[in-house]
Order: structure tokens, then sequence, then C-alpha cells
């Protein structure tokens, strides 16, 4: 099978590899689509999962689609049902792979489990012809959510958590740091879940329209405008309740602390790649709260309920379809180009092609 493989830092190629096989209580998948994320690039680039190691040949990928291929005779039903997995299913798979056994598996907080693996990140992901996951990370797809969608219901999932992560409460002011299309999902669920105002923080003029499109209240950009200045005056000087970080670098993490009023939450969704300095006396004379927001925990079947609904816009921010073939060449792309929107792989099918609007 093709399959995209890193093979050290800032190197992928595309190769030949052997079909997986499916054990017992496996599936064996035939991605339709997947999304490239930023976790992948910081995989690739920066060796996430890797560090301290040398980095080794890692099939990428871990947002997607597929139908099943094959089952293994042990596997059991969908995510919470009874309904049994069979070949030809449309899925979604949860990429993080928890032991199930530990305090936080038992707590349900399968998101941090300090024995995790992950598609993509410390295993075989879905950059490829056919991908192995354990069956009790399957999603099955409605007809009503189409396969590209279905690609894009892992990062959705994280958006959920974000807004779980925030505590929001209807009529809420929210900031979103950062519109990519993390950001815009983001944004779109706190929409759904009752924000009264939204102000969105980005550069690139394109995303920012497509924020205002979509429900922002306001699109700031931070490079020609005073950001703090201006949620303050759109808060009525109060400051927001929320801020949502969603790029994970210095300049936006430590403007957090500016943007919430004494007593307000702030989301640290953006993966920080490299130390950060931060002034936490503010947080501290403002009894201002910070939290973490890493992947997903239970927040799937929610994320497939929204599309459903048509409550959230997944392919909003999609820039680019483009086949296996070019995966590399658009991850490279996405890397060097802060103006580009999501990027989305298309695998090849075995069967006719659906209908793909959203």
């Amino acid at each position: 099978m093709k399959a995209i493989q890193k093979q050290g830092t800032g190197r992928a190629a595309l190769i030949d590899a052997p079909i997986p096989s499916c054990g017992p209580t496996d599936v064996l998948l035939k991605p339709l689509y997947s999304g490239i994320c930023m976790t992948d690039l910081y995989v690739l680039y920066h060796d996430m999962g890797q560090q301290g190691q040398e980095p080794f040949p890692l099939i990428m990928g871990h947002e997607f689609s597929a139908v099943v291929a094959e089952v293994g005779k042990h596997a059991g039903a969908y995510v919470g049902t009874d309904t049994k997995i069979k070949m030809g299913d449309r899925v979604t798979v949860e990429p993080l792979l928890p032991c199930g056994i530990c305090d936080n598996c038992l707590q349900g907080r399968t998101n941090v489990c300090p024995r995790m693996s992950h598609l993509g990140v410390f295993e075989d992901g879905c950059f490829a012809e056919y991908v192995r996951v354990p069956s009790h990370r399957v999603h099955a797809l409605p007809d009503t959510v189409s396969d590209l969608e279905g690609a894009l219901v892992e990062p959705l999932s994280c958006a959920i958590n974000f807004i779980d992560k925030s505590q929001l409460k209807p009529g809420n002011a929210v900031v979103i740091l950062g519109g990519g299309s993390i950001g815009i999902m983001a944004m779109q669920v706190a929409i759904a879940s009752g924000a009264g105002l939204i102000i969105l923080s980005e550069p690139v003029a394109k995303k920012r329209e497509l924020a205002l499109t979509l429900g922002a209240h306001a699109a700031i950009d931070p490079a020609s405008e005073n950001l703090v200045k201006r949620v303050w005056e759109l808060t009525g000087q109060k400051g927001a309740d929320i801020v949502i970080e969603c790029v994970g670098v210095q300049a936006t993490i430590s403007q957090m602390v500016h943007l919430v009023k004494r007593g307000g939450r702030c989301v640290l969704a953006g993966a920080p790649m490299k130390p950060v300095e931060m002034n936490f006396l503010p947080f501290w004379y403002g009894e201002m709260e910070i939290v973490a927001a890493h992947a997903t925990a239970w927040q799937f079947p929610r994320a497939i309920k929204l599309m459903q609904r048509g409550l959230v816009n997944v392919a909003a921010a999609l820039e680019a379809v483009v086949p296996l073939k070019e995966g590399i060449e658009a991850m490279e792309r996405a890397y060097s180009s802060k103006e580009l929107g999501k990027i989305v792989v298309k695998h090849m099918k075995e069967r006719g092609e659906r209908n793909e609007s959203v």
C-alpha cells in the first residue's frame, strides 16, 4: 500500500508499505479523507511524540473518515452502542489510544492517560491506503454526515473540549486567539453554546472575514489594532469572561491575561512547542483561572450531532483537497504559510463517489 512516512525531522516520503494485519480486537480501515492538522506538522518538523529520542519511521495522520475493510473476530460494537461493526461501514476514529486501566482512564479522563498511544504520533496513522485501529475507538458515521465531514469529526471534538474546559455560560463574552480551522470550529461551538459576544483575533484578512461570515461579532487584526484596547471597549471595560488560545506561541499565550476579566477563565488550547514566559501576577490578583485542553475525551458523539443539526460548518475553513500523492507537498505548504486554511487529503475509494457538499 502507499503511505506517507516520516523518516526524520522535516523529512517524509511516499512509500510502499505492507498492509497492516488485523488483530482479533482490531478493525482494518480504508481511509476516505484525512485532515492535515497542526499536530501533524509538529510531528514532522518538531518531533512531537519523539522528543529526546532518535526520530523513528512513522506513517503520519490522525484525522480521518474510512470504510471498514476487515473486522477482527473479537471486535466489539461501536462506541456507546450495541451495534456490531461490519465490513463496508463508514466510520471515524478517535486516534488517541488510552490504556483503559489507569486512574485517569477510570475517571473518564482518557485524554490525559499517562500511557496513551496515538495514531500518527506514536504509532502508524491514516496517511495510507489502510490503517489498523482498536475497534473500541471507532464511531459509525450516519448517512447525513459526508465522507469529508467525517474526517473533521476529530478536530471538531477538540473544539468542543476547548469549550467544555472554558465552562462557558450563555451570554458570556469570549475571545478566541487564532482564526485557523480549529479556532473557527471553537468559535462556532461557542456560538452554538450560547456565547453572547464572540471576538476573534487573527492577522490574516480572509480568516477574519470568514469568522464574521460565520457569526463572530468582531474580528480584530492584532498586527494593526490594539487588541487589548478593542476587547475592553467591546466588553464595556469589563474584559472577556473567557479567552481561548488556539495558537500555542509566546505572543498569544502571554496576551491572555490582558484580555480576560478578573475572575475569568483562560483555556490554553494551542500546543506550545517552546517554553513560554508569562507574568502570572495579574492572574493572582484577579483570581483568574488558566486551564489546558488536550485532544478529546467523549466528545465525538456530540461533534457528530452538531454536524447533523447544521450547527457547525466544519468545512468552512477548507483551503484545498489533495490526493495522497500530494500530501507531503501540502504539509510543506501548510507549515510555511500562515495564510492557508484547512487542507484535506483525499484517498482512493472502492466505490462510487458520495455527495460531499457541506
